[in-house]
Parts: C-alpha cells; structure tokens; sequence
C-alpha cells in the first residue's frame, strides 16, 4: 500500500513539476534548430503566400469582392384565411 501511493506522489510530482519544464525545453530547442536552419520564417511566410493565393483564386474573385446574384421575383402567395382549431383541456 506505501509503494502504491509513493508512486502515485512521485507520477503527480513529476507531472506537475518535471514535464511542463521539460516540454518548455524541448520546444525551444525545436525553435532555435528552426531559427537556424532558416525554415521557421519561410514556411510561415509560405502559408500566408498559399492562404492569399487560395482567396484569390477561389470564384475568380479577391477576398472583399461583391458578387450580386439574380433574385427572381416570388409569386403572390395566397392569403391564410384561418386555419383548423382544435379543442383542449387545461390540465392543473
């Protein structure tokens, strides 16, 4: 019974201490490789090129543009004169 919950103090230490460090040095280091090798800059800059391309292209149009379709007109709907009334009880 001891062991089990030294265990289980040493697993909540090492996830509410240990790993949130470890994971805050693990992607810096990501990072500062990215930095280095350059493809950090340039992949964001890629997708920001990729995403303006795609709202260009999309209907031949820009991003903002205005399009007006063809509404054709409705016709007369006829008017509702009543309709069917059915019976109830209040329930209390």
């Amino acid at each position: 019974m001891i062991k089990f919950i030294f265990t289980t103090l040493l697993i909540i230490f090492f996830i509410r201490m240990v790993a949130p460090t470890l994971f805050r040095w693990l992607l810096g280091m990501f990072i500062r490789k990215k930095m280095r090798d350059g493809s950090f800059y340039t992949n964001m800059h890629q997708q920001q090129r990729q995403a303006q391309q795609q709202s260009q292209n999309s209907n031949g149009r820009t991003k903002g543009g205005v399009k007006i379709d063809y509404i054709p007109e409705q016709p007369e709907r006829k008017t509702f004169n009543g309709g069917e009334y059915v019976d109830y009880e209040e329930v209390k």
